[in-house]
């Protein structure tokens, strides 16, 4: 049975071509915009980048329920919060490569690291796309990216590959086990390869004097399943940069021990986000 569609606002749907892509190199890109959008405002809106577009509007198009983005932001206007615009990059059945960033040099199983293709295509065609098409800010104090599990991953890695351009980071439950046991060991099974090389990589980088403070960043956990893995990392995260000299101020974890890893914890938790990331 097909879902109704729940999109609060406008949806644009556009298809951008990748070369660099091995599968569907006509990608779609969601475009959102509020009902308030205006394309000739004096000042342009601010805006975030989200990977797994299809999961972020729409219950008809999500794999298991969307993150209520539109609806979030459309409250949040109300509340006095000027809405942002949203475009969703749509994921393809090759995003096991396509969202694994090069944080390790541990190979996980046979994948391919392709997140650099995909960070291309984000920087060099969907960009450039938004910021001709729409009345958005191109200044870095007004550019968000965002996503969960492997999209949180790559959030961290656009921030990390690319900190002149973004200044909000939305880390939603940043799949960094997955460089710990791989996508085919069975975890009830296997202690995995114990490689944090990855996740000390990250911390490494936002140590950096360039990057120290120079961000907003929201990680979020849950403790059920899969989720029980990623408490470590969040509060790991925490801790380290608080350690390093970073602002309480610039960072907020968002944990919920009862939550399990899906849509549902996410959009339970891009509320708080929003608001900490628009200083509400």
């Amino acid at each position: 049975m097909q879902k109704e569609h729940t999109i609060v606002g406008n949806l644009k749907i556009v298809n951008l071509r990748y070369e660099g892509f091995l599968v569907n190199k006509n990608r779609k890109v969601r475009i959102w915009t509020p009902e308030s959008y205006n394309k000739n405002a004096k000042v342009p809106y601010k805006v975030i980048y989200m990977w797994d577009g299809q999961n972020v509007f729409d219950d008809a198009t999500s794999y298991a329920g969307e993150w209520c983005v539109d609806e979030t932001i459309t409250e949040e206007e109300e509340k006095g919060i000027r809405p942002c615009i949203v475009v969703g990059l749509d994921c393809s059945p090759d995003r096991l490569s396509e969202y694994l960033p090069k944080f390790s040099n541990i190979a996980i199983d046979n994948l391919g690291y392709k997140g650099s293709q995909t960070l291309d295509f984000l920087m060099n065609t969907v960009i450039p796309y938004v910021e001709n098409h729409c009345n958005v800010s191109d200044k870095r104090e007004d550019i968000s990216i965002g996503g969960s599990s492997m999209g949180g991953l790559m959030s961290l890695a656009a921030a990390i590959s690319f900190p002149t351009k973004f200044s909000k980071i939305y880390a939603f439950s940043s799949a960094f086990s997955l460089f710990k046991y791989g996508i085919n060991e069975d975890r009830t099974k296997s202690q995995g390869l114990n490689n944090d090389k990855a996740f000390e990589y990250v911390i490494k980088k936002f140590k950096e004097k360039n990057m120290k403070n120079n961000f907003k960043i929201v990680m979020t956990s849950g403790g059920v399943g899969l989720e029980a893995e990623y408490l470590r990392y969040t509060d790991d995260f925490r801790k380290k940069l608080l350690k390093s000299g970073w602002n309480e101020n610039n960072l907020l974890i968002l944990q919920d021990e009862t939550m399990e890893h899906n849509e549902y914890q996410w959009s339970t938790f891009f509320p708080l986000a929003y608001e900490f990331i628009n200083n509400k």
